[in-house]
């Protein structure tokens, strides 16, 4: 496998579909100066663009990533296993809990169940923030004390916190029955206790998710990137065309709209739905060329 050689293959294969930088670009979802970047060298796709740039391209990840040139066919040259070493050398997982042993029950029946703690963390992130954060890889390490958990970001360790399993956590409780475990929660600092009693009490694995939400909200700016911006938009597009069609990233590129939704997201402290009278308000004042600060200043005051 050649991470060197992927841009000579990336601008051939864009060459013989017939497609420039920009037409790859729109059929991705992302900017002509992030395809520009590929094919120099400079950057690499996230994860979540190899199947489109495979399927568009309609050549396999094998070709665009291997030293022999060979065949072409998605078909008979793609590789589930290679494919997976080519994704863990481009990128790691944008978010991940890691565990000790201690936890991997707790774990298997989330599974079981459909994961419902993170499913619910991520719609109430929608609804509170306006965006979908992205998926949350879990994985036991032996490394982890038994009922220690790890958040990491882009594989970095940014947080780490200990629950106790078969216990519920009450916030502002000194420890009232035998059994109960006083400790310091790890988002506020705040004295609480691991208790056996259900009431007005969070499970261990909301504990978890709560501490999740807020490392992300902490490190928004490492995970906010052009990609998530593209699928916010391309929601707002099934639903209202006429208002994204021709603006979004013609006029009003995904890097400004990533930009002022930070502001507004990490400066601002607000959410950022309705995304539609967002661009809308963007495209109203793009011709007076504002600053990033400028246009979110004025979109905030607008959606008061």
């Amino acid at each position: 496998m050649s991470l060197d050689l992927f841009k000579e293959r990336l601008a051939e294969a864009r060459k013989e579909k017939g497609f420039t930088q920009a037409e790859l670009a729109r059929r991705l979802g992302v900017t002509a100066q992030a395809v520009s970047k590929w094919e120099r060298g400079n950057a690499y796709p996230d994860i979540e663009l190899l199947d489109g740039i495979s399927t568009v391209l309609d050549c396999s990840l094998d070709h665009l990533f291997q030293y022999e040139k060979g065949k072409k066919s998605y078909v008979t040259q793609d590789n589930p296993q290679y494919r997976a070493q080519i994704e863990v050398a481009l990128l790691k997982d944008a978010l991940e809990i890691r565990f000790g042993y201690g936890l991997v029950e707790l774990f298997l029946a989330e599974q079981k169940q459909g994961f419902p703690q993170i499913h619910g963390l991520r719609r109430e992130m929608a609804a509170k923030y306006g965006f979908c954060i992205p998926t949350v890889r879990l994985a036991d390490e032996a490394t982890c004390e038994p009922d220690e958990y790890k958040i990491l970001l882009y594989g970095k360790e940014v947080a780490c916190g200990t629950v106790v399993p078969d216990k519920y956590f009450v916030v502002n409780q000194k420890e009232q029955n035998e059994g109960d475990i006083s400790v310091t929660e790890p988002v506020w600092n705040l004295p609480g206790i691991w208790t056996e009693q259900e009431k007005n009490a969070v499970s261990p694995l909301r504990f978890m998710m709560l501490h999740l939400e807020h490392c992300i909200m902490e490190h928004l700016q490492e995970l906010f990137h052009c990609q998530m911006v593209a699928e916010l938009v391309e929601t707002v597009e099934r639903k209202y065309p006429k208002v994204v069609q021709g603006v979004v990233p013609e006029r009003v590129s995904y890097s400004l709209l990533k930009r002022v939704l930070l502001v507004l997201l990490c400066e601002k402290k607000r959410p950022i739905h309705p995304l539609i009278r967002i661009i809308e308000l963007l495209d109203e004042m793009i011709d007076e060329k504002p600053t990033v600060e400028e246009a979110a200043e004025r979109v905030a005051k607008a959606l008061e």
